[in-house]
């Protein structure tokens, strides 16, 4: 089994994206975490000039449409049933029902989103925090995999799995699964 990190429309290091790759392996055993190239130029190019991609940004809200956006990826990637991917994109997102998203998942389509503007401190006019960034990135990242890999949300507030219905709620729980989630193992 592999999981594929591709980050689209995001300048994170590779050094960055490595160590997020690393922590998120510890939670899917025997699972292969990897770090696709950032889309170059070119494929940035393309992206801008794909009128289904486009078709996902809401002008009106300044915001992606994660549903269609997950469609489009699973349309264009089609992991295989070995293979997850999970997307890193540097835009703000909405779902339905819900104002805005830090990541959304597809599991029938073996892929999952992560959306960074929100889980920075700066969104919100604060200073800079890259070491709470990251611990927010890696938990939104396995929260994301997990339903990818079929968890449902946990009751249990520490869990990464507990729906975060506000940035301190991410804040206030692990960056692992719980007991009860991890005897579960659902795939990995």
């Amino acid at each position: 089994m592999e999981i594929v990190l591709q980050p689209v429309l995001t300048d994170l290091d590779n050094n960055t994206l490595n160590n997020l790759g690393n922590d998120i392996s510890t939670e899917f055993e025997n699972t292969r975490v990897t770090v696709s190239s950032a889309t170059n130029n070119s494929n940035l190019m393309q992206l801008k000039k794909d009128i289904t991609f486009q078709s996902s940004f809401d002008k009106h809200r300044n915001q992606w449409y994660s549903p269609k956006l997950l469609v489009w990826f699973f349309e264009k990637f089609r992991p295989n049933k070995d293979t997850k991917i999970l997307f890193i994109l540097d835009a703000d997102a909405y779902s339905d029902g819900l104002n805005y998203v830090l990541g959304e998942a597809y599991p029938k389509g073996g892929l999952g989103i992560i959306y960074l503007p929100r889980i920075k401190q700066e969104f919100y006019g604060l200073k800079p925090d890259n070491k709470l960034f990251f611990e927010r990135m890696v938990k939104e990242s396995v929260h994301e995999l997990g339903h990818v890999f079929g968890f449902s949300h946990c009751k249990n507030l520490q869990c990464v799995m507990h729906f975060s219905n506000t940035l301190k709620d991410t804040d206030n729980k692990m960056r692992c699964f719980c007991g009860t989630c991890r005897m579960k193992k659902i795939i990995f």
